[in-house]
């Protein structure tokens, strides 16, 4: 077996082989393309649709950049139809996919994407709920979705992670990704840090309840991850190796994810934070400047910060005095109400049943995390990079990393910190806190760090 980190993402296509973690790890990803002037290869990539119907899905800006110069290279050999959005913010939701089902032609052989995160998201679903391949050309390294097989969409206003596939193929041309806007640039290397958190919360999980997990998916992710973190300097100058960093560790970590067949090796409390801050500002009204990586830039020092915080505690005196059995149900519900607002009442309804309010059961859940407190403390110490390195590196690419920078007031910051574990039902180190009846006391004490 070849050893995972030592491959670019080009190298990764068609991967097939028994893990030692005891899995089969495949990627039908056909073809990876990163670097310059690599565009002009899609005519060649998809060559086998010669004749056939290809619909493209992109928006006004991704036109501009790069929808205009796909449609040059493919109108003489394929049969191409578009769709183009004209959001000034567009949502991946289901007014989206509607006005793609209405206008995508009936005999389409082969979906072309053209742009990056809502874009590829609406896409991918596309392809596997209609059953035809998709090719994603990438526009900016702005999120690590080009290679996932899963897509983020927002139903009845609430964020839900739907299944999706792998791309045919992934075109990504630096030439074209270096002059996105400075943000989007910012948000993938946010997104890559992100994985600190994310890896840190997977252990979090196969420590408390045997969740499978695979040391060598995680190395591949934290190789590509420390190849960003250490070209951080060169994004404000658009430097283009940089850029191809971003890009290629986006792209490994979509990779792994598939790889693993879940989101885990690249989305945890950080992510749920991000996801957390969209839903606070669509359901305000607000579609604000900030883009999903940026967001999780900022989440992954907060969640950071929770991690250095358990580290710290005395778990057998927070045994002894015996707080933690008591969570207060109607708190719980109000804290969800005043962050989620509209769409509060689907998350409760979605959140609820998994909460452990009883207190047999917590005590149980209690002595289970104090009975691997040792293997806990050992990930919030070796796993989790000081937060303060983290906000450093955000910092030196001129990227958003306070979450006053978003617009949370003091108060609205530690109510989500609170309720943005409750948009999923995983586990990791906020759901531990809460467990521990300790979150309220952590969400003071990160508040009073980002708010001084």
């Amino acid at each position: 077996m070849k050893d995972l980190s030592t491959l670019s993402a080009e190298e990764m296509t068609g991967l097939d082989y028994m893990c030692t973690c005891g899995k089969n790890h495949s990627v039908g990803i056909e073809t990876i393309k990163v670097g310059q002037g690599v565009i002009v290869e899609l005519s060649t990539v998809i060559k086998s649709y010669e004749g056939k119907k290809v619909f493209i899905i992109e928006d006004t800006h991704t036109y501009k950049v790069a929808g205009k110069q796909v449609e040059e290279l493919l109108k003489d050999k394929f049969n191409v139809s578009k769709y183009v959005f004209n959001e000034e913010h567009l949502h991946p939701n289901e007014l989206a996919l509607g006005k793609l089902l209405l206008e995508i032609p009936g005999d389409t052989s082969l979906i072309i994407a053209v742009g990056s995160g809502t874009i590829n998201d609406i896409s991918r679903f596309m392809s596997c709920k209609l059953h035809i391949p998709y090719v994603i050309v990438g526009t900016a390294p702005s999120m690590d979705g080009y290679a996932s097989v899963v897509s983020p969409l927002i139903r009845d206003s609430v964020k839900v992670t739907y299944d999706g596939v792998y791309p045919l193929a992934i075109i990504c041309d630096s030439d074209i990704m270096k002059d996105a806007p400075m943000l989007m640039i910012q948000a993938g290397l946010g997104d890559i840090l992100g994985k600190y958190t994310a890896l840190a919360d997977w252990h979090i999980a196969k420590i408390l309840n045997g969740e499978y997990f695979c040391a060598e998916v995680e190395k591949l992710v934290l190789t590509s991850l420390k190849k960003c973190e250490e070209a951080a300097a060169g994004v404000t100058s658009r430097d283009p190796k940089t850029v191809e960093n971003i890009t290629d560790a986006l792209i490994l970590s979509g990779v792994a994810i598939g790889m693993v067949g879940a989101s885990r090796p690249a989305s945890g409390g950080e992510h749920y934070i991000s996801h957390c801050y969209e839903m606070m500002a669509l359901n305000s009204g607000e579609n604000g400047e900030w883009l999903h990586g940026n967001t999780v830039g900022v989440g992954v020092g907060v969640v950071a910060y929770a991690f250095k915080y358990a580290k710290d505690l005395d778990i057998n005196e927070i045994l002894k005095k015996g707080d933690y059995v008591h969570l207060d149900k109607n708190k719980w519900i109000q804290n969800i109400t005043d962050v989620f607002t509209v769409s509060a009442k689907n998350i409760i309804e979605f959140k609820q049943d998994a909460i452990n309010f009883n207190e047999a059961e917590r005590k149980v859940s209690m002595n289970k995390i104090v009975s691997n407190w040792d293997a806990i403390k050992k990930v919030c110490d070796v796993n989790v990079p000081e937060p303060e390195e983290i906000i450093k590196t955000l910092k030196k690419a001129g990227a958003v990393w306070n979450p006053s920078e978003v617009g949370l007031s003091k108060e609205l910051f530690r109510k989500s910190f609170i309720a943005a574990k409750d948009m999923r039902n995983r586990y990791g180190i906020m759901q531990l806190l809460e467990d521990i009846g300790m979150l309220d006391a952590a969400a003071d004490y990160i508040t009073n760090i980002y708010y001084k």
